[in-house]
């Protein structure tokens, strides 16, 4: 067990795991716009593998010692390896893509490299930041590179993905309370911890509503309908055990991890 947890923590520390959280949303963007482009999607894991490291990187040698920050000095070359493979790969994809798609990227990535610049120290708006380039990234990138219109299905799904990367990124806002509140304005030191859980919460809960309407216009099917509910219901339970004394391995796994249960339960749904 301890082999395993030892596992995860390199894949953590190395941002790999964030970069497969983000891959499965664009995957499963797939599966809810009924439209692929694997190119978009290896992009997305890629450009996120590069974006995360830069960031660490940036960040690490500013913060406070801590396990992660010490593990990280340890294996630097690793990590320049790593953003060295994600930039490679993240060029090659991006030159297959349209002017638009690449117009955006360049956009996103602006403020992707610039976040730990001080972007993030806008109060309240961290979070914000986050949910829209995620949602960008994991869904917006398909639909501009394969010319879907913006019709309501789309819109909805775009709205619910925004939602759900909003609500599972609160627990980390409240993960850093004791970090940030003297420098940095976020959503639970405005509120506190509780009220921001139910904000994650209540987020979810719109998710679902979209899900009704779309269940009405028959945008989605039963399947789909309760696959979407018992995701919400899933990330509720680990929302609401959140809490700033929980250890960063239930942050950067479990409550990453949502995003690629979201892509196993479509795929399932798409079994029965």
């Amino acid at each position: 067990m301890i082999g395993i947890t030892s596992f995860f923590r390199v894949l953590i520390n190395t941002n790999i795991f964030v970069s497969i959280c983000v891959f499965s949303l664009a995957l499963s963007s797939e599966i809810l716009l009924k439209s692929t482009n694997n190119n978009i999607s290896f992009f997305v894991f890629f450009a996120s593998l590069f974006t995360y490291n830069i960031q660490r990187i940036i960040r690490i040698k500013k913060g406070k010692n801590h396990k992660r920050k010490e593990w990280i000095l340890k294996h630097l070359k690793l990590i320049y390896i790593l953003i060295i493979i994600g930039a490679s790969f993240s060029m090659y994809y991006f030159l297959k893509f349209n002017t638009q798609t690449q117009n955006v990227i360049f956009l996103t990535g602006i403020v992707s490299i610039m976040y730990p610049f001080g972007i993030r120290s806008i109060p309240y708006c961290k979070i914000l930041i986050i949910s829209s380039v995620w949602t960008i990234a994991s869904m917006y990138l398909l639909i501009s590179e394969n010319n879907l219109s913006l019709n309501n299905n789309v819109i909805l799904n775009l709205i619910s993905r925004f939602l759900f990367v909003f609500a599972i990124t609160i627990p980390f806002d409240i993960r850093d309370v004791k970090y940030d509140k003297n420098h940095l304005k976020t959503i639970p030191i405005l509120l506190g911890i509780q009220k921001s859980k139910l904000l994650s919460i209540f987020a979810l809960l719109l998710i679902c509503f979209i899900s009704i309407i779309q269940l009405s216009q028959k945008i989605v099917n039963l399947s789909l309908f309760f696959t979407i509910l018992i995701i919400c219901v899933f990330s509720c339970i680990l929302i609401f055990k959140s809490d700033e004394k929980k250890e960063d391995f239930f942050f950067s796994f479990w409550i990453e991890s949502l995003s690629v249960f979201f892509y196993l339960f479509l795929v399932i749904s798409l079994l029965i």
